[in-house]
């Protein structure tokens, strides 16, 4: 079907294709501005308001020209990299020589054994959970492996590896079914580890941004049809944002994007519990996740990123409204002596993570009010 558009007299633009409606609110700043001689410059805002959830973004194209003090024209990304790589190998908890003997080890319950092995992928028990199955998994056995270097066996055996643990972990308590797979890479996307790493949470609840996703889908299929496929025919029909699809999946710049540089993919086939993915279905998101963290690198010089994958609860169906889809966000280069603190917890799943109860802050600070 043919889009629609439609422009009104408050600079709303509005994109129809079939029943996904794109929706943007323009609007326009004007400074006197001392980069072009305190001249009357405008610059266009654009309020981005996402299709299924109606979360807004705002863009400002001219924002990628900003000074950046914090990042000096001197400074040597590569330098910064390979000093931290250097020193970070030293003591490596997840390297293959440290990992059975630095790494905690799942309970005998489970019936994992100490730790998953599949190929190159190890996964533990996370030291530090924030949930009540927290696992993390070793990407490769290298202790640094760039961006662009993330092959589909990688990916394949870590989908592998988390696929058993969620199997097993709802075998032995089947009220916990909702999984996901994230990825913090590098210290600006708030990793504090330098060896490449999956996190994987599996809870009694779905996250607060996927449990938004999976309602706001099943709403939609009130208009007959599957968001998620429809969204595909409407950005291919408007082929602004489509990147590329296979039989398996779909791949799209963000219409109105949590994070910089944002790519969404999303699994065409009828599966939203992945623990029935066949080995070749596996696979394919493999690929598809490799291909997307080269491209982010080459296409836009991406040297950081986070990802979430959204997947729906385990031992259910939910492909009549939803799909399993992935995001990719980029974070800075890398600086020295800096580690984010916002990860893919509090950047694609919507649920800050916090360290100190708001009890002890007050032992801590109460005191100090009145000095």
């Amino acid at each position: 079907m043919p889009e629609k558009v439609k422009k009104n007299e408050e600079n709303i633009e509005v994109k129809e294709v079939g029943k996904i409606k794109f929706e943007k609110i323009i609007r326009s700043a004007k400074i006197h501005s001392p980069l072009d001689s305190y001249k009357l410059v405008e610059q266009k805002i654009e309020f981005r308001k996402d299709p299924l959830t109606n979360h807004y973004s705002r863009i400002n194209k001219l924002r990628a020209d900003r000074v950046k003090q914090a990042t000096m024209p001197n400074e040597n990304y590569e330098q910064n990299l390979q000093s931290v790589i250097e020193n970070s190998s030293k003591k490596c908890f997840f390297c293959p020589e440290n990992v059975e003997k630095s790494t905690p080890r799942f309970p005998k319950e489970l019936g994992l054994g100490d730790r998953i092995k599949q190929g190159t992928f190890t996964l533990f028990p996370n030291l530090f959970v924030f949930s009540q199955y927290h696992a993390v998994g070793t990407l490769g056995d290298q202790h640094f492996t760039p961006l662009q270097d993330f092959s589909p066996e990688i990916w394949q055996d870590a989908i592998e590896g988390s696929i058993k643990y969620f199997k097993a972990v709802n075998k032995f308590d089947e009220s916990v079914k909702y999984p996901s797979i994230n990825f913090n890479y590098l210290p600006p996307s708030a990793s504090s580890i330098i060896h490449p790493h999956i996190q994987i949470i599996q809870d009694v609840k779905p996250t607060k941004y996927c449990e938004i996703l999976m309602g706001r889908s099943k709403q939609y299929t009130k208009n007959g049809s599957n968001y998620w496929l429809d969204l595909i025919e409407a950005e291919k029909e408007i082929n602004e944002r489509f990147i590329t699809e296979n039989n398996f999946m779909a791949w799209i710049a963000t219409y109105s994007p949590l994070g910089k540089n944002e790519l969404t993919g999303i699994v065409k086939i009828p599966k939203t519990d992945i623990t029935v993915f066949t080995k070749e279905e596996s696979a394919e998101l493999a690929r598809g996740i490799s291909q997307a963290l080269k491209a982010l690198y080459i296409g836009r010089g991406a040297t950081s990123v986070n990802m979430a994958i959204y997947i729906g609860p385990i031992n259910e169906d939910h492909s009549d409204s939803f799909q399993i889809n992935l995001k990719i966000v980029t974070r800075p280069n890398l600086m020295p002596n800096y580690t984010g603190d916002i990860g893919f917890m509090e950047l694609l799943h919507f649920e800050p993570i916090a360290a100190a109860t708001p009890e002890d802050i007050v032992e801590s600070v109460r005191g100090s009010f009145n000095r």
